[in-house]
């Protein structure tokens, strides 16, 4: 079996609604598919922020040379990738293009061998628990309680919200950190944080993440401010994960803390070795796809800390090895999967049970490819 073709594509304005939200918000996915010559194909997709410098990449430099390999030999290949295109490490472009080409191949192999990728990496456990990253500024803080009860009586009692996306003059600013200097008072979130804390009371999880936006004098207010609430974690709170900053902020808080999701493999285990974080957070998508992932789970396990992350990806990886702690659902990008995708996993009562479908076990709906896919 040889690899035949690569192909990428982009499903475009699939329209969902989560919960309280007025009119339906559009999502887009960029998807890519790994041909054999002998019919199977391997699905993914692919992430980060420049995803047409990938595309280019993936186009130009990745698919011809991996034209007429096995695409069996996951190890083999991720090495050639690596020392042919990225001899020093770098992040960016390559990692995104080489893990979604990663996470494809092992859908192929999990095809081939009649096994479902999680078995096939290490079959650790079959149900995973997740959480809803729920909690987005578009929600007042009355649409937020509302959200986060309505959750809860659903069975999800995990809940992750975001905070610090108000800029100096009071607007949401959902892209990230801009030039202007971020609002640094952080009685807003306090507020929003205690009435979902008083609507739900103590027996749920929360957590919350400011995606990398804060300086650090900036994230330990945060954190002092929101210790009384008991959170499981705060998310990436620092600007560009910095491993000395996040190392000193774990230091000064009781919150767990958790990062890592677009880093690659040395930045993740740097965040490890370093000590600066609770809880490991690669993405398969970023990373280096399974191949990488199942690399960063055991530099994890190996300090004692769990891996928490993802999307319906991730899954396979979370259930794949035994520190496979929590399974993210963001709730839009869900509403999405279950538009595109046949059979998507779905969480009940907090919990996502893998199935044994073969390889990945995600298969685009026809009526779908031929509705959202853009020409």
């Amino acid at each position: 079996m040889k690899i035949a073709a690569i192909e990428t594509f982009e499903l475009a304005n699939i329209p969902v609604t989560p919960p309280f939200v007025k009119a339906p918000m559009s999502q887009s996915v960029t998807m890519l598919q790994v041909k054999t010559d002998n019919g199977i194909v391997g699905l993914s997709q692919i992430g980060g922020a420049m995803p047409s410098a990938t595309i280019a990449f993936i186009r130009q430099d990745l698919a011809p040379f991996l034209q007429g390999k096995d695409p069996l030999e996951t190890e083999r290949l991720m090495h050639q990738m690596l020392w042919n295109f990225n001899s020093r490490a770098h992040a960016g472009v390559w990692s995104f293009g080489v893990s979604a080409i990663d996470v494809a191949l092992w859908d192929i192999k999990g095809k081939f061998f009649n096994i479902p990728v999680w078995r096939l990496l290490g079959g650790a456990q079959k149900s995973v628990p997740s959480y809803l990253t729920y909690g987005f500024r578009s929600y007042s803080r009355e649409e937020l309680v509302e959200a986060a009860k309505l959750f809860v009586a659903q069975g999800n009692k995990r809940l992750k919200i975001v905070v610090g996306r108000l800029n100096i003059h009071g607007q949401m600013d959902s892209s990230g950190a801009s030039t202007e200097h971020r609002e640094d008072n952080p009685a807003e979130d306090e507020a929003r944080i205690r009435a979902v804390r008083e609507a739900v009371g103590d027996d749920v999880e929360l957590m919350v993440d400011a995606n990398c936006l804060m300086r650090f004098d900036t994230a330990l207010r945060w954190c002092k401010r929101l210790e009384p609430y008991n959170l499981m974690w705060f998310e990436e709170p620092i600007l560009f994960n910095d491993t000395r900053l996040l190392a000193e902020l774990r230091k000064s808080t009781s919150i767990p803390i958790g990062a890592g999701q677009r880093d690659n493999f040395a930045k993740l285990c740097e965040l490890a070795s370093e000590h600066a974080v609770d809880i490991v957070q690669p993405h398969v998508g970023a990373v280096g796809g399974f191949t990488m992932g199942m690399k960063v789970a055991a530099v994890a396990q190996a300090f004692n800390l769990p891996i928490a992350n993802g999307d319906y990806f991730d899954l396979h990886l979370l259930a794949a090895v035994p520190n496979g702690w929590r399974a993210e659902v963001r709730v839009p990008n869900w509403l999405a999967a279950d538009v595109i995708f046949k059979d998507a996993p779905k969480t009940v009562n907090g919990w996502v049970t893998l199935s044994e479908s073969p390889g990945l076990g995600l298969e685009i709906k026809e009526d779908a490819a031929k509705e959202f896919k853009v020409k």
